[in-house]
C-alpha cells in the first residue's frame, strides 16, 4: 500500500516539473512578446509622429520585390522553354500520326497483295478438282464367292 502511494507521488512530482517547465516556458514566450509588441508600437509612433516608414520595413519589402521579379523572370523563361517543348512534340506527334497512316495502309495494300495469289490458286485448284472426279475410282464388292467377297476395281469412266 505504501508502495503504491510512492509510485502516485513519484507520478505527481514529475507531473508538477514537466508543468513547472512548460509554466517557465510560457512566461518567457509572453515577455518576448511583450517586447515586440512594446517594440513595434513605439516604430509605429514614431512613424506617425514624423511620417517616415520604417526603414527596416522598406528594405524588408524591396527585398521581396527583388525576389519577386527573379522568380518571374524565371518562372517566364521556363514557361518559354515547356512551350517550345511542347510544340515540338506536337509536331512529332503529328508526323508519328501521319507515318502511322501510311504504314496502316501499306499493310492493307500488302494483305490485298498477299490475298490475291491464294485466292488464284484457290481457284485452279478448284478448277483442278473438278477435272480430277473423272479419274476417281470405286471398289465393288460383290458376295457369293467361296472363297470370300469378291472385290473388282472400277474407275468412273466403266473400266476394269
Amino acid at each position: 500500500m505504501l508502495e503504491m502511494r510512492d509510485v502516485y507521488m513519484e507520478e505527481d512530482v514529475y507531473q508538477l516539473q514537466e508543468l513547472r517547465q512548460q509554466l517557465d516556458q510560457a512566461s518567457k514566450t509572453c515577455r518576448i512578446l511583450q517586447y515586440r509588441l512594446r517594440k513595434a508600437e513605439r516604430r509605429s509612433l514614431r512613424a506617425a509622429q514624423t511620417g517616415q516608414v520604417d526603414g527596416e520595413l522598406i528594405r524588408g519589402l524591396e527585398q521581396d520585390v527583388k525576389v519577386s521579379k527573379d522568380i518571374s523572370v524565371r518562372l517566364h523563361k521556363e514557361l518559354e522553354a515547356v512551350e517550345k517543348k511542347r510544340a515540338r512534340l506536337e509536331e512529332e506527334n503529328e508526323e508519328l500520326r501521319q507515318r502511322l497512316i501510311e504504314t496502316e495502309l501499306a499493310k492493307q495494300v500488302l494483305q490485298t497483295e498477299l490475298e490475291r495469289p491464294r485466292e488464284h490458286s484457290l481457284k485452279k485448284r478448284g478448277t483442278r478438282s473438278l477435272g480430277k472426279t473423272d479419274k476417281k475410282t470405286s471398289v465393288q464388292v460383290f458376295p457369293g464367292s467361296p472363297h470370300g467377297p469378291h472385290r473388282q476395281v472400277w474407275n468412273l469412266k466403266g473400266q476394269a
